[in-house]
Parts: structure tokens; C-alpha cells; sequence
């Protein structure tokens, strides 16, 4: 199923991206100063924008055979796209504030995601 050509384009990806920009920019009525629930939550969401972009890396020409490169790439994106949501939210949005610490469990989950996805990229599941 993951070796279908459109899994190999950036379109989940950016799907994906959607749906965590909707889900970061909604007002809340309750936000708790540190929830491990939302840390999860977090981690989950990026590790699977993580594991999208790897598998819309694969089908570009500098970065198939680097892992150098797609890591560079997904990780470079992955973290600038979450630092600049919790900006976002910090300065536009009075219900929600920018976390720092769900910037470490985005970064978490983009990281793990990649070990992952290079693990089953190595083994031929990709």
C-alpha cells in the first residue's frame, strides 16, 4: 500500500500539514500548562508529518540515496513548521499560547518517525 506513486507525492503531506495548521489555530477554552495527553498528542501528529514527508523525499533525485539529505529536509521543515505555529499561536491566538515543549515533542516525534521510516526504508517495506 505505501509503495503506491501517490504516497511518493507531497500531497498527504501537505493534507496532513492541513490538518495539524486546523487542529494548532482552533481557540480552545481550557488549555492546561502541561498536559503529557497533549505532549502525546503532539508527538503523534508530527511523527506521522514526519513519516509523510520521508516517503515524499524518496521520490526526489537529491534526496533518494542521501539519508543526509532527507533528514535535513524533513527535519528542517518538520521543526520550522511547528516553531511557526506555536508562534502563531503565542502572538495571534488569546486562547492559545506557544509552548516550547511542544516544539520538543514535535521534534521528538519527526525524529522517531525518520528512524522508523528509514528502519522499513532499509528493509524493502517502503
Amino acid at each position: 500500500m505505501l509503495k503506491s506513486a501517490i504516497w511518493r507525492t507531497p500531497y498527504p503531506s501537505v493534507i496532513w500539514f492541513l490538518v495539524i495548521l486546523v487542529g494548532s489555530l482552533m481557540p480552545v477554552t481550557s488549555v492546561s500548562d502541561f498536559s503529557l495527553f497533549d505532549k502525546g498528542v503532539h508527538f503523534i501528529f508530527y511523527a506521522i508529518f514526519s513519516f509523510l514527508l520521508f516517503l515524499a523525499s524518496l521520490s526526489y533525485p537529491n534526496t533518494q540515496g542521501s539519508k543526509l539529505n532527507r533528514w535535513f529536509v524533513v527535519l528542517v521543515l518538520g521543526t520550522s513548521i511547528g516553531v511557526c505555529i506555536e508562534l502563531i499561536q503565542h502572538i495571534f491566538i488569546s486562547s492559545r499560547f506557544g509552548d516550547l515543549m511542544d516544539v520538543v515533542a514535535n521534534t521528538g516525534g519527526l525524529i522517531v518517525a525518520l528512524f522508523i521510516a528509514e528502519l522499513l526504508n532499509g528493509n524493502g517495506a517502503l
